[in-house]
């Protein structure tokens, strides 16, 4: 039976119930390990190492989750399309992995799905594989293991990692990229309702999903099935960062930068806002978009990602915050602060802001500015 994609990512989260920018997200570490192959074989393009590593999440707060090269979110691997590359896969874990190459067009012998007939990465093993990467966009990988009730296992681990593959021809209408990777962790059961209605706008419910949802309900408990659980999270991040611990990305008035923006979530609806600033959506799930769209907030379901370019057009310099929400058992939560500004979260302060900031004064400026302060 065939599935897609989506579907399996949402299915390996549900049927468990049955900085802003750091340094994290770089390709070096894939290539430093792509160099230690044996003296007689030929060093591969890349190679990606799973295994179980700590991830800094903010000061003195670290949590064990299984990653790719000891780091979160992996390395960005940005390939050319139409261009052969070999990875390495090595699994440190004791038990057999899949490796996802999501969005590609690539045979099925290295797609990493095991429901298409994708080999396994023996545990404790390694694969070697080569494959022309297609089509151009932002693509990522991930872990095609089923996680059932293991919320350690699966899309709720740190297995995640971005894969930007470059066109032939590139436009090139922006100033500079920025790649954010969204995700939770601390994953916990409950027994939960519907997710909280009033921030949607219009805010109503659809009747025939509604409808269609309560029948399904009715009949899986007809059949003496036990009701689900829902999945909630403790910890929500920003390439592997919590509120108030990611570097601020630092842009210059007037600059346009392209955000590529992916939601690894095993479950969770995020968004992004960018208060003041509008994102002009250029591709969806790394397709071009025949006619692009500027939107106030990106709503991004799990595995979706959103491409958009930002104007930093504001006139006055200075910090704004990039709240992000998510839907949990208890609510709705708020995350991303930027610098400079007092950020508020359940009545809590952070002791340090994260975001993104406006350098565009010049000495000139800062000058006249600092006499009119001073007379």
């Amino acid at each position: 039976m065939s599935i897609s994609r989506r579907n399996f990512l949402k299915a390996a989260g549900l049927l468990a119930g049955g900085a802003v920018v750091p340094s994290a997200v770089t390709h070096a570490a894939a290539f430093e390990q792509a160099d230690t192959a044996p003296q007689n074989e030929v060093a591969a393009d890349y190679a990606i190492r799973i295994a179980a590593s700590p991830v800094e999440v903010a000061p003195k707060q670290i949590i064990s989750t299984t990653t790719y090269n000891s780091q979160f979110p992996g390395p960005l691997l940005r390939f050319k399309e139409g261009q052969m590359v070999t990875v390495d896969l090595h699994n440190d874990t004791d038990t057999p992995e899949q490796l996802h190459w999501h969005g590609q067009f690539v045979p099925v012998d290295v797609d990493g799905a095991a429901e298409e007939g994708t080999p396994y990465i023996p545990a404790h093993g390694k694969r070697r594989i080569s494959f022309v990467p297609q089509p151009s966009g932002y693509r990522f990988y991930h872990t095609h293991n089923r996680a059932g009730a293991d919320l350690a296992a699966g899309q709720y681990s740190g297995q995640v990692g971005p894969v930007y593959i470059e066109p032939r021809r590139e436009p090139g209408n922006y100033d500079r990229e920025v790649f954010l990777v969204l995700k939770e962790f601390g994953p916990t059961f409950s027994r939960g309702g519907d997710m909280p209605q009033d921030v949607l706008s219009p805010a109503r419910k659809v009747k025939e999903l509604e409808a269609q949802g309560e029948a399904a309900m009715k009949a899986a408990l007809a059949k003496g099935m036990p009701r689900g659980y829902e999945v909630g999270y403790s910890i929500f991040t920003i390439n592997g960062r919590m509120l108030g611990h990611g570097e601020p990305v630092r842009v210059k008035q007037g600059e346009r930068v392209l955000f590529h923006v992916l939601n690894g979530s095993a479950t969770e609806i995020r968004s992004l806002a960018l208060p003041g600033h509008a994102f002009r959506v250029v591709a969806l799930d790394g397709n071009p978009v025949p006619n692009p769209v500027a939107v106030p907030v990106i709503w991004i379901g799990t595995a979706e990602r959103v491409s958009a370019i930002v104007e930093m057009d504001r006139r006055e310099c200075g910090s704004w915050e990039i709240p992000t929400m998510t839907t949990v058992a208890t609510g709705w939560a708020s995350w991303w602060s930027m610098p400079d500004m007092p950020a508020k979260h359940n009545g809590m302060r952070s002791p340090r802001r994260d975001g993104i900031t406006c350098n565009s004064l010049s000495r000139a400026r800062r000058h006249r500015r600092l006499m009119r302060r001073s007379k």
